[in-house]
Order: C-alpha cells, then structure tokens, then sequence
C-alpha cells in the first residue's frame, strides 16, 4: 500500500486548510492529491489557476480535470450541455479554441509545481459533448482533439504537465471499444480509469463489487501501455449492499489484483448519491481499517 497515492474530491475548491486537516485526522492518513474541475465555460478566468496555486503551496498535487463544455444549468437534464454544437471536438480541431487552450497552458506553465492534467475524461461514455457518440463525434476526432491540445502545450513550452487520459470503466454504449480512444504514449503520461458503484439507487443500476466494475477496463488499458495508472475518480452508493466492505474490498483488489494502480483518488461529495467515505460510521471505520495503513505517500 505504501507506494500508493491517495487523493480526494471535497465541495470546497480549494478546500479550507483548516477543515482538510480535520479531515485526515479523521480517517488516519494524509491525503496528497486534490482533485479540481476547470469547465471551459468559465471562460478567461484566474480562479482556476489560484485553485493549483493553492493546493500546491500547501505541498499537495492537483489533479485538474480539464472540460470543454458549459456547465448544465440543471444536472437532472444535462442534455442541452450535452449537445452544445460550440463543444463539438471539431470545433477544438478547427482552432476555434486554440487562443483559450493557450491561456490555460499560459497558466499552467506558471505555477509554481507539477500538476495532473485531465482532459475531456469518460470519453467513451455518452454524457459530455466530447465524447465519442455524442454531439455528432467519433473516437477518431477525440484522438486528434487530444493531439491537438497536447501540441499547443508542446508549442507553448508547458513542461510541469502529467497528462492523464482517462475513459469509464464501463463504455456506454457497452460496444465501445476502449482502445478506439487513446491518443498513443507520446501523448500520455498516466493511464486512469473512472468507476462508481451506483447500487440500486437508479433504476438502471444495480450493486457491483470493485473488482467487477474495474477488471475488464483495467485488463484493456494495461493492455495498452506501460504508464502508470490511476483510478481517479471512486465512489459507492449507500443502496443496494454494504458500503463498509466495499470500501474494504477495493482496498483488498486495488493491492492483490491491480498493482499497476499508483493513485486512487475518491469523489468525496454527497451529490447524484452520497459517496463520501464518511456517509456513516460504518463506512468511515472501514476506510480507516483499510485504507489508513500508512500515512507517509507520495505522487
């Protein structure tokens, strides 16, 4: 477990100092990845880059998940997000977007550290518009779009980058080929998976154990390349199973099965589902049993 970096998503962005440190009182270890959203509709917006400034002063690493897309004004109805024809990856291709991908290297580049760059992530899924069977878009263009993106970092000189590429465990449409998507090695620095076990909170979903949810997507993108791998987004329902061995069960799989797995990083919010790791007693003391080994990682 030792070489195994753990980070988290919280509401606050930063989070407030003061309560992070509470928090990893809480479950017995220290937390060195912070996960961050930066939507494309922000626009030309400095607050992104003070977020990376922050975490990094406080000697932790950003994972920056990079999305071209209007945030929806409703997420029980995210299509019109979905289908927004300006975020079509042709319009990336065509150098619509190039002057606002290059301000975003322009402040990535200043920032005083290496961050976790993931862009356009759950590509092979059909609930963003850069995804590969929405919005009138094929893998092939999100290959290139990524390249696209890559090259102007490249052109601006961008070295403290870690491009993370990152699908969905499980491709929806199921026929997706994950491989369809990735851009080569020359592009990417770490592979990463997505994965939420959703329980049978939906009415389309039902309980699967982590090594389930995770086994064929990690068997496909080992496959593939030699990078390391992350799992950068994490989180179980409260219905349908028990939580608490879960969480304990992903400890046990992510150390016994998938040891090319060098962060987990969990989405701590209580949003479509409550899957935060402290949603109860039962499920905190079992992250504490399990996953609080060692308190001394590193990314």
């Amino acid at each position: 477990m030792s070489d195994i970096a753990l980070g988290f998503h919280f509401p606050d962005i930063p989070p407030f100092w003061e309560r992070l440190q509470g928090f990893e009182a809480l479950i017995g270890r220290s937390v060195t990845i912070l996960s961050i959203y930066w939507s494309w509709g922000l626009g030309y917006s400095e607050v992104p880059r003070e977020w990376m400034e922050s975490i990094l002063r406080k000697g932790r690493r950003p994972l920056v998940t990079w999305e071209p897309w209007m945030l929806p004004d409703d997420f029980n109805n995210p299509s019109p997000s979905i289908e927004d024809p300006r975020f079509k990856l042709t319009n990336i291709l065509n150098g619509s977007f190039d002057e606002y991908i290059r301000f975003g290297a322009a402040a990535m580049k200043a920032l005083p550290g290496r961050i976790y760059l993931r862009p356009m992530h759950e590509m092979n899924g059909n609930w963003y518009p850069w995804c590969g069977t929405t919005n009138g878009n094929s893998p092939g263009e999100f290959i290139l779009a990524w390249r696209h993106v890559h090259h102007i970092f490249s052109q601006e000189d961008v070295q403290n980058v870690d491009w993370v590429w990152c699908p969905y465990a499980i491709s929806v449409p199921s026929e997706q080929e994950i491989s369809a998507y990735y851009p080569g090695d020359q592009y990417v620095d770490w592979l990463a998976l997505d994965g939420y076990n959703w329980g049978d909170s939906r009415s389309w979903s039902s309980w699967q154990n982590f090594a389930h949810l995770f086994h064929d997507s990690y068997g496909a993108l080992t496959a593939l390349s030699d990078k390391p791998l992350m799992i950068a987004e994490l989180g179980c329902a409260e219905s349908g199973g028990s939580k608490s061995d879960w969480i304990t069960e992903a400890h046990h799989h992510v150390t016994a099965s998938f040891p090319r797995v060098k962060a987990v990083v969990w989405f701590n919010l209580d949003k479509e589902c409550d899957w935060r790791i402290e949603s109860s007693p039962d499920t905190l003391a079992a992250f504490r049993r399990s996953w609080s080994q060692n308190s001394s990682l590193s990314a």
